[in-house]
Formats: structure tokens, sequence, C-alpha cells
């Protein structure tokens, strides 16, 4: 079985089509019949996120399928990251797949636009690490499985006031994208609120390779903290870039640099380029945990993939799991049964746990920050709800 499971894991890299066959191999002949389809869509180079949602499919067809029929993943990783591409997969899934619920995309300025795409099929739609609120907006069918931007920009905040007693931060945040620039706006909001104060807010747009410009100006400010909210590329030059102009707060101490759960990613931490030393950062999920549920699926994840889950992995696997426990309450594949199970969740405990749902359809979950020592992301606290 573990021989099988970790050929799944190469064939996501490429492209996943998890077929009959596979499905064959794992449920009993009583079983065989027509799959239940289930549509999953990640943009970028987050080629793990598959993996979580896999193994919530492996596990319940291990336990005889969704009420008695085995479940396949249908899903692509659109790696271009373009969002034409999101949503045309989306509406072939739907279409000509003939899913019952998508789960993704993971990017927010991606799953604002499929969500409408989702409503208009009466499809439920659970986001894997798409944050932004607005993402649900489309409609009752759209659901988040991560916290939202609100929640996420209230913590960081929080913990650079009242934690690190920073007084001062600047913004350096890519301009036209939803979640990079809705990140930075609740950042700022919350920071303010708590009596800090925005020194310098500065933009850049594209794929720039030099941030001289903006990190001048931000220089001259004299920040205690620098909250960036750029893609994995931007971090590691900004970050590299913001050294080498010895970026400092008043006092001549470095200024800190603190970020999002876009920075939870190996290409980051993998980037000797990236000054990323004795920063901060807010994720979904940590590896250390010990909570029993979540301790399982780390543990099933190294076994089966010899390597140490990601926030998105553990919300991708949550996303698949909270739809597959609406549709076992619901006892029904019908979609509006189904969708008013998900907005029901009470007390859901995975990988990660969501205590409930709200009116908008976001979840009621912790965050956790990360710091950089040595090199190495580590845990350095969970933030419960406010």
């Amino acid at each position: 079985m573990r021989k099988f499971l970790v050929l799944i894991s190469l064939i996501v890299l490429l492209l996943i089509q998890v077929g009959c066959d596979r499905l064959q191999k794992i449920v009993t002949p009583k079983q065989e019949q027509k799959p239940l389809k289930i549509g999953f869509v990640v943009a970028g180079e987050r080629v793990t996120y598959p993996n979580g949602a896999e193994m919530a499919v492996t596990e319940i067809n291990q336990h005889g399928g969704l009420l008695g029929i085995p479940v396949e993943l249908i899903g692509h990783i659109n790696q271009e990251g373009r969002l034409d591409i999101s949503l045309q997969i989306a509406e072939q899934l739907i279409v000509e797949g003939e899913i019952i619920a998508l789960i993704g995309p993971n990017r927010s300025s991606h799953a604002v636009e499929v969500g409408p795409i989702a409503q208009r099929y009466g499809i439920p739609m659970v986001t894997t690490t798409a944050t932004n609120p607005n993402v649900t907006n489309a409609g009752d069918f759209v659901f988040m499985a991560a916290f939202t931007d609100s929640f996420q920009g209230n913590v960081m905040a929080r913990f650079a006031k009242e934690d690190l007693k920073l007084t001062t931060a600047a913004l350096l945040t890519r301009k036209g994208d939803l979640y990079t620039e809705g990140i930075a706006e609740f950042f700022a909001l919350n920071f303010t609120k708590l009596g800090g104060e925005i020194v310098a807010n500065e933009f850049y747009e594209g794929d720039p390779s030099d941030f001289t410009s903006q990190l001048t100006s931000i220089a001259a400010a004299k920040p205690d903290a620098l909250f960036t909210s750029g893609f994995v590329q931007d971090i590691a030059l900004i970050t590299q870039q913001a050294r080498a102009v010895s970026l400092q707060n008043t006092a001549g101490a470095p200024t800190v640099f603190l970020g999002a759960d876009s920075w939870d990613n190996e290409l980051l931490f993998d980037n000797e380029d990236a000054e990323i030393e004795g920063s901060f950062f807010s994720g979904h999920f940590s590896a250390d945990t010990d909570e029993p549920a979540a301790r399982a699926f780390v543990d099933a994840y190294e076994s089966i993939y010899e390597s140490t889950p990601s926030g998105g992995v553990a919300v991708s696997y949550d996303a698949v799991k909270l739809l597959f426990e609406a549709i076992e309450r619901a006892g029904s594949l019908n979609p509006n049964e189904v969708r008013q199970q998900l907005a029901a969740t009470q007390n859901y405990t995975g990988a990660t746990t969501i205590a409930s749902y709200d009116e908008n359809r976001h979840p009621t979950k912790s965050a956790v920050i990360f710091t950089i020592k040595n090199g190495e992301k580590q845990f350095h606290k969970q933030i419960d709800p406010f």
C-alpha cells in the first residue's frame, strides 16, 4: 500500500487524474461501481497540496467509500498560475467531469473568480489556502477551509505590537493582487488601532527584480518592522535587498521582517539568497503539533511522502474531509443538503480544527506564528480566535 501511495505522489506532480483502475485496487468487489468525482484545483508551484487531498480520498475509500460509493479525485495543477486557466479547469470539471464538489483554488484572486462558477451550477466548493474574506461573496455554495485575512492580519498586528513591542511598521506590497493587498490592509488597520504607526507604505507591480527605490523610501522612515505580503520570489529578493540597504529602526537595530501565510513555502526556506533569519510570519498549521488527530495526519503523511506536510497540504486535506463529513451527515449527495451540512459544521477536528462557520461561511479557527532560526522554520506560538 505504501508503494502504491508514493506512486500517487509522483503522478500528482504532473497532472492528477486518479482513475477507476486505481480505485478498484483499494475497494472491495461489492463497491466496484461508478465513483463519485471530486474536483481539485491548485495554482502555482504548490505541487504538494494535492497530496493532502489525495490522503483524504484514500482514507474514505479504505473505509468503504462515501455513502458506500468509491471516490475519485480529479484535479489539475495550474503551474503557470494563470487565472484564465483556473477558470477553464473549474468549468470543465463541473460540466465535463461531472464532479459533485470542487476543492480549491488556493489563491484568493482565483478563488473569488471561480466561486461564481460553482455557485451558478450549484456545486459545493471548499477553498484551500485562499484567505481573502471576499472569496465567499459568490454565494452560499462557497466555503473556506482556511482562516480569513481579517483574522490573520489582526494576529500579526497584535503579535508585532503586544509580543514584539514594536511601535512603527512599513508596508511593501505587491499591487493588483487580492491577497497581497488585502492582507497588508488588514495588518495596517489593526496595527494602527492598537496604537502603532505605519510610517511607510510602498507598492510594486509585476515581477520586479529591483526594489531599491521602495526600500530606500522605507529605510528613511526607520521602521521597527517591515510587513511584506508578496509571493515567494518577491520575499526572497525584498529581504536580501533590504539587508543590503541596512534597513534599521531609530535605535539602530535591524528592522524585523514580518509576513503572512504566503511565506510558508519550502522554496523560500531553501533560497540561500533570502535574508529571513529572525523573521516572523503567520501560517495555518504546524507539524510540531501534539493534537492527536493532527499528529496522526503528520505521521501518516511522513510515512507516505517522506517529507513534512506544509500548512497548504494540511488545509487541502481538511477541505476534502470537511466535504466528506458534511455528505455523511446529510446522508445524501443533494448539493443543497450538502451545502447546509457544511454550514452546520461544529468542532471539526482534522489536521487543523474548525469550531464553526459564520454567516459568511468563514471558519472560526486558530493561526500559528512561525519564526526563522538557523535558517529553518520553527513553531513560535498558536493564536486562538479572539
